[in-house]
């Protein structure tokens, strides 16, 4: 994984491989022996935040500049598997600027070569490519279809079916993966996500743009106001994010009469509020899972309420740790608020399971058990 730029503002998937290679170095039982492959600069931006604190098995990648820049790196990349005898190299990120070093794993001698996996961590990717409307259609399309035509990938590692779906329902692939998996439960770091003393808060938090439609969230408040003024009276709303739509949500609320129970926040330490809120709501198009946001929600004992989208499911057991809308708009979100915030008892049964759901089944080692099965099955296919 290289080129990583700052992550003090964000970096949600860099944090969390991040923080897989550092919790599998320490695992007492493991079945692969991994090393990290990063750039100076991405190992910077990375111990800046405080991950990648030990040094074992983490080797540096150099970047060039130069006219000879892809025969350097993948001549770098040819030693490091050849020496080493490594048996599959997992791309985490992917993005265009690996097709020439991946180029170069495929023309490695047989002998040689590993196997190839790439991890599809973006939930919009299936859906953007299939949709020629959608504003990631195009830059997708470019990013992802060299990939697909030009490279022998031996297995796809996903976080959405979508993408399996969407890979096996394709016949436009040079060569067809042998594997394609997606999971179904995901870790996060958690530690510093904890119920305290709980407020009767409510939050929304994500950038504030159309694909989260934070304006659905002010609509239902804007009617659950006009006729249950006592819950809203009794209830604090924060929308914790920053974005394009942000002023214009701002307008809304004041046109509204919100301002007595919403409040607008920039927050870069989510467990000040999440720690101490009961409720935890979520409005985006896509999916759900695996939300780094709410599984901190989760972990933090909010109940939870959102979209019937993707694989949302996996995070939201309806009426268990909180509802799935009926009605997919502002009326339905609407109703789903009524119902949780008028019963004390539910709000709180929800949000302790939410915890377990964090605990014993979203954790670190049924994550392993996943992509440790998943290179397994890798290694057992043939290379032809």
């Amino acid at each position: 994984m290289y080129g990583i730029s700052s992550l003090k503002g964000g970096g949600g998937a860099e944090r969390f491989f991040a923080d897989f290679f550092s919790k599998y170095q320490n695992a007492k039982e493991k079945k692969y022996n991994l090393y990290f492959l990063l750039d100076k600069k991405s190992i910077f931006h990375l111990k800046e935040v405080g991950k990648l604190k030990e040094k074992q098995n983490i080797w540096l990648f150099r970047l060039f500049s130069n006219r000879f820049k892809n025969q350097l790196e993948a001549f770098q990349l040819c030693c490091y598997i050849i020496i080493h005898r490594i048996k599959i190299v997992h791309i985490p990120l992917y993005n265009l600027s690996y097709i020439p070093l991946l180029k170069t794993i495929n023309n490695l001698p047989r002998l040689f070569r590993p196997k190839l996996t790439i991890n599809i961590v973006n939930c919009y990717v299936a859906d953007s490519l299939k949709d020629e409307k959608s504003p990631y259609h195009n830059s997708f399309k470019a990013t992802y279809i060299p990939l697909f035509h030009d490279i022998k990938v031996n297995g796809y590692f996903c976080w959405n079916k979508s993408f399996v779906d969407y890979v096996s329902s394709n016949t436009f692939f040079t060569f067809k993966p042998q594997i394609i998996q997606s999971i179904v439960s995901r870790f996060s770091d958690v530690n510093s996500f904890q119920p305290e003393k709980k407020h009767r808060w409510v939050v929304f938090a994500s950038r504030l743009d159309e694909q989260k439609h934070p304006e659905m969230f002010l609509k239902a408040l804007a009617n659950l106001n006009r006729k249950n003024h006592a819950l809203t009276t009794h209830w604090k709303f924060f929308i914790c994010g920053d974005g394009p739509l942000r002023n214009e949500l701002i307008v809304f609320s004041k046109e509204n009469d919100l301002e007595h129970c919403v409040e607008f926040r920039i927050e870069g330490q989510m467990e000040k509020i999440l720690n101490h809120s009961q409720v935890y709501v979520s409005c985006q198009s896509f999916d759900n899972f695996p939300s780094l946001t709410m599984s901190e929600a989760m972990a933090s004992g909010n109940a939870i309420i959102a979209r019937n989208v993707g694989q949302t499911s996996l995070f939201v057991k309806n009426t268990i740790n909180g509802l799935i809308l009926e009605q997919d708009n502002e009326f339905g979100l609407e109703k789903a608020l009524i119902q949780i915030l008028s019963d004390d008892v539910l709000v709180s049964r929800m949000g302790k399971a939410s915890e377990g759901l964090i605990k014993d089944v979203h954790n670190f080692e049924n994550f392993v058990t996943q992509i440790e099965d998943f290179w397994s099955n890798v290694l057992s296919m043939s290379s032809e």
